[in-house]
């Protein structure tokens, strides 16, 4: 096993770059700071733990950087930054603060993302995805992933596909929820919204190899073409 601790010290005048983030953004009593760095180790999952903050995660760099939008009012919050068994967690802990994160990965690193507050972006990412939000939007832009999880309590879903996924999971409480594939292939899909229209203009058949589960309770449910 191999535990250690990430070192914000990879960008190139990073002691100016969160000094720059520090100044001129209070909101008032309110200050802000982005502190960024990279990953020399390799990483084949990432895995973030959020409260309040968005996530940003986009696919196909050649290697891992992060930058953290940190917001807090008396005390900075203390972030953590490990990388394990080529699985890089990242964290944080603080009383009234928040983090987002933005994150670029190479191609095919698998991504976990859990918010409680805030909304989720992925873009270009081709290894499984899952991610889940209580309050904010996900959207996931040209994914080539075979295996994607996505779910929101209040805010929508929007998921676009490159390649026809293996499988595809979306639910939301209170949005709506839309999937775009390739029609290039037949797809088992399973759409239902309990207050609120359902479309499906994709390719169908009982038992095909690609599925679809998407579902809201309130909200329009949309399969579409990519």
């Amino acid at each position: 096993m191999n535990q250690r601790l990430i070192r914000p010290l990879v960008y190139t005048g990073i002691t100016a770059f969160i000094a720059f983030g520090m100044s001129g953004c209070f909101l008032g009593d309110q200050q802000q700071r982005d502190v960024g760095y990279g990953v020399t180790e390799p990483v084949r999952t990432l895995v973030i733990k959020g409260h309040t903050g968005n996530v940003k995660v986009t696919g196909g760099g050649s290697a891992v950087t992060v930058t953290e939008h940190q917001t807090y009012r008396d005390k900075e919050p203390v972030t953590s930054h490990v990388t394990t068994d080529g699985t890089l967690t990242l964290s944080y802990d603080c009383s009234d603060c928040g983090v987002g994160y933005d994150v670029d990965v190479p191609a095919g690193t698998v991504v976990k993302v859990v918010v409680e507050t805030g909304g989720v972006q992925l873009t270009g990412l081709t290894a499984d995805v899952q991610a889940s939000t209580q309050t904010g939007t996900v959207t996931a832009a040209a994914l080539g992933s075979a295996t994607v999880r996505l779910s929101t309590e209040t805010g929508g879903i929007d998921a676009a596909f490159t390649t026809a996924p293996t499988t595809v999971s979306v639910s939301a409480q209170t949005g709506s929820v839309r999937v775009a594939v390739p029609t290039d292939t037949s797809y088992a899909v399973a759409a239902k919204a309990e207050t609120g229209g359902v479309r499906v203009g994709v390719p169908q058949q009982n038992g095909a190899a690609h599925t679809i589960d998407a579902t809201t309770e309130t909200g329009s449910v949309t399969v579409t073409r990519a």
